[in-house]
This record gives C-alpha cells, structure tokens and sequence, in this order.
C-alpha cells in the first residue's frame, strides 16, 4: 500500500489532461473567410448524431462581448457555463499549495490522458506516481522553484487503472512528507477510444479551416468541460504558450479563485 505521512491539505480540482502546446494568440481583427465556421463550433451543442445535420449541433451565431470571443464561444463562458464541479466539503482551500489536476472532487477521479499534466497553484518540490495503493514507483520529478505544471513523462498509463500521485512541498530524503496524495483512474478503454476519435475529428476539422492554436484549444477545453473531464479541460487551458488576455485571466484568476479559495 502506497504510504502517506503527511497533512493531507484540501484540495479542489480535477483530474488531468492531455495537451499539445499552443501558442499563437486570438487574432484582434476579423477573421478570414476560411474561418467562417469556427463560430459553429466554438458555439456548438453536446454533440449529436443521427439528426442528418451537424455532429455538434444546431451553431448559434458569433458573439462579440467584453473578454467573449469573436468566434461565438468565448474561455469564460466555455468555463461558466459547462458548471465546473464544487468542492467536496463546502469549504475553502486556501493555502500555500492547491492542486488543480488532477482534479480531486472526493469522488473517483476519471482522466483521458495517458499522460496527464500535473497543474498546481503555490510551491512544489517533488511529485511521485505510484500504482493505485501499491509500493512501486513508477515516476518522479524533482521541480524547480517557480513550476506550476509538469506532465507526466514515464509510460503510458494503462486505461482503466488506478493510480496515485504524491505532492512534496519540501522534500527530505531521510523523511519524506507528502503534503497531498490524489488518486484518479484512466478512462476505460471503449469510451477512451470514443473521446480520442472524436477529438481527432474537431482537430483535424479546424486545421482545415486554419483555426489558431488558441481556438483549437478552446474547443477541445469545452468538449472536455461538457463531459466534466475538468483534470483534461484544465490541461487544455494551461497548455497555450502564448495565451490572450482573456485566457491569461482565466489561468491567473477564474480557476484558481474556483478551486483553490
């Protein structure tokens, strides 16, 4: 069994996701033809199929409103309006360390990744994964003052399974304490291979149209949020290099006073 010595801090966010970096900005003017139908898809409904129009939806058209994108869906209304979960106890996680995914809501913690992003707020010194109640370490990273976000670099998780991951705030070699211990589960293999396609779907459908890197992120972020695969959302936001200022905000601001005050 996976051993924990230290405080356990309260925690508030949600498992993990899987991102590639982005980093081109949201263009400041109007957009070019080719990017007509963004719109539709930044503004899209769950998705639906067998209706013999578009899987995701009947589009609303294209809004313009203080930190809203121009493409119709803006961070902020992708965030609100998908109903990020509350924390578990009711209470405030204030302090000088939150972590944010995986997401902990004291309830089993489902991820998409097989290689999830690990995003806190406050200092770290160490995080470890270790198969779920199990001795074995599989993975560990010593971090630098200043981090907020490592992904995880050992082999891919297996779908499925369960695991555990340990946060040092400090670390001491003779007696370690783990200030926080998460354990979240991979999504099964079937609805895995379900989310994996029709993300490849939206992806590859934007690139065509020559959508930003921002864009694409922002609506893979709200298919995940509308699953409330919040730990993969998250990853979704923190993986833009280069993010607008209504981004900026969000990752500065809106999150951490959701999950971490």
């Amino acid at each position: 069994m996976v051993k924990f010595y230290g405080m356990l801090s309260t925690l508030v966010f949600s498992g993990l996701w899987l991102g590639e970096p982005f980093t081109s900005r949201i263009a400041s003017v109007s957009p070019p033809k080719e990017l007509s139908t963004q719109s539709q898809l930044l503004s899209q409904e769950p998705p639906v199929k067998g209706d013999g129009g578009s899987r995701y939806g009947d589009p609303t058209p294209p809004v313009e409103s203080d930190g809203g994108s121009r493409f119709g869906r803006s961070w902020r209304d992708s965030f609100n309006d998908n109903e990020p979960p509350e924390w578990g106890d009711g209470g405030s996680r204030g302090g000088p360390f939150c972590a944010l995914t995986p997401f902990d809501e004291t309830t089993d913690v489902v991820v998409w990744s097989t290689r999830p992003t690990i995003i806190w707020q406050g200092g770290l010194a160490r995080v470890e994964l270790y198969p779920h109640n199990r001795d074995e370490l599989l993975w560990s990273e010593n971090l630098n003052p200043g981090e907020q976000q490592v992904q995880y670099t050992g082999e891919p998780l297996q779908p499925g399974q369960s695991y555990d991951i340990m946060f040092y705030e400090s670390v001491d070699d003779a007696f370690p304490f783990p200030s926080v211990q998460i354990t979240f589960k991979v999504m099964a293999v079937e609805p895995r291979q379900q989310v994996t396609q029709e993300l490849e779907e939206l992806t590859t459908q934007l690139q065509s149209e020559g959508a930003s890197e921002e864009i694409i992120a922002l609506a893979r972020f709200n298919y995940f949020a509308e699953k409330q695969l919040w730990s993969d959302a998250l990853t979704e936001a923190f993986s833009v290099e280069n993010p607008s200022p209504e981004l900026q905000q969000l990752r500065e601001e809106t999150i951490p006073q959701k999950f971490c005050n």
